[in-house]
């Protein structure tokens, strides 16, 4: 055969093992980002266990070695004891300070809280990043499924074209065709290798989209395009509405963290202390209640600014319930509107398939016009393009809402399974 079809070429380029697509989605799962969103959890996880720990309060070991001018009582001088007190110039100190905070109006509590929203947005983001690269890395697949299918349905135009080129200009040179057949026939024949071009150009895109989403180079070897059944989802359970909702909450015990910080806090204080100065060594210890209230203007300023934040998420959480549902409507029409598309150019195609047979037996037997075979060829051609087109469309938009739905990795998988 003189020809090899444009998709023969790529894959003899390509020169890689064809991997099926539940491998690739595998793959994308280990993207540097998937590892950076985990990082992420990772650190919220120890910002919630860093206020759970404020409940155990906070502590210090203290040391010094002091010199005085004057003598100064080792230890704690209690008025009405018999003995004399010990001095000395040169007095070392060691002990330990604890405090340990009384949470009454709940500013403690408002902080876990808040950093047990802020692990859970974490673990949403982490989510809605990884679907994101499974999405892109099966949108790459679906463009490589569907730019095959045309390049195969291409191949057959190119094939046709090839013959009718090389048969006019031997009838030509014979003097049994005019000269305008043959230049008709080149100039389709150069538009096919201009369509080739394009088609390479294409394929070389949809592959480094695919590279850089899956860590993977490969191409498909079923051009099967899979159309998993729509289903529809609680705008409540989406993911963006839940992030949005859980930013809404921090933010919220943010502002209340910052107002009830403002109150007066009580702490129980302890500590003790040993003391060595002039041969002596006396321990001291006291416990007490302290209670604090703060008086900082700076402190009330920032109470109303984390008001106002509060209230800016939850803003934020409406205006985002909205978008959603708006995205999941418009992700389901053109899923409907994609899969319709199918069904009717699967018709056209069966159609224009059974005309091209008949025009082509017409125009061998001279009953009908080269430009009117290649025309009708060419028409075949934009409704295989179109149909491969819309099931890549529909497969899209199904995807797509799933990254919106926050379906589970497995169940995504699975359903774009096709082995």
């Amino acid at each position: 055969m003189k020809f090899l079809p444009l998709l023969t070429l790529l894959l003899v380029t390509l020169g890689a093992q064809a991997n099926n697509l539940s491998d690739l989605l595998r793959a994308s799962l280990d993207h540097p980002r998937a590892a950076a969103r985990a990082g992420d959890v990772s650190a919220a996880g120890d910002d919630l266990k860093a206020a759970e720990a404020r409940y155990y309060g906070q502590g210090s070991l203290v040391a010094g070695l002091s010199r005085y001018e004057h003598p100064r009582v080792v230890g704690m001088y209690s008025p009405g004891d018999p003995m004399p007190a010990d001095t000395s110039r040169d007095i070392a100190r060691a002990g330990v300070i604890y405090s340990l905070p009384v949470d009454v109006f709940g500013t403690v509590a408002k902080a876990r809280e808040r950093a047990q929203s802020n692990l859970q947005a974490a673990r949403l983001i982490e989510a809605q990043d990884r679907l994101a690269h499974m999405h892109q890395t099966a949108s790459a697949w679906f463009r490589l499924q569907a730019l095959i299918r045309q390049s195969e349905a291409l191949g057959k135009l190119k094939a046709s074209v090839m013959v009718f080129r090389d048969r006019l200009v031997k009838e030509v040179a014979l003097g049994k065709s005019a000269r305008v057949n043959q230049r008709l026939a080149e100039s389709e024949y150069q538009r096919v290798l201009a369509d080739e071009a394009l088609l390479t150009a294409q394929v070389e895109s949809a592959l480094a989209e695919l590279e850089e989403a899956s860590g993977q180079r490969s191409h498909p070897a079923d051009t099967n395009i899979p159309l998993p059944a729509w289903r529809e989802y609680a705008l409540s359970e989406t993911l963006p509405v839940k992030l949005a909702a859980t930013r809404a909450v921090a933010a919220r015990a943010r502002a209340e963290e910052a107002r009830r910080g403002n109150r007066p806090q009580l702490s129980l204080n302890g500590s003790w202390f040993d003391q060595h100065g002039g041969g002596a060594d006396n321990a001291v210890w006291e416990a007490g209640v302290q209670l604090s209230v703060p008086l900082t203007p700076s402190g009330w300023r920032s109470t109303d600014a984390e008001s106002a934040r509060a209230r800016v998420a939850d803003d934020e959480r409406r205006a985002s319930e909205r978008d959603t549902a708006k995205q999941l409507a418009s992700l389901k029409a053109a899923y409907a509107s994609a899969r319709a598309g199918v069904a009717a150019l699967d018709a056209e195609v069966a159609y224009r398939t059974e005309v091209v047979a008949v025009e082509r037996e017409k125009t061998r037997l001279g009953a009908q016009t080269l430009e009117n075979l290649l025309r009708t060829e060419r028409d075949l051609l934009d409704a295989e393009y179109r149909l491969a087109s819309s099931r890549a469309q529909a497969a899209y938009a199904w995807s797509a809402a799933q990254v919106l739905a926050g379906t589970a990795e497995a169940g995504y998988i699975e359903a774009l399974d096709t082995k």
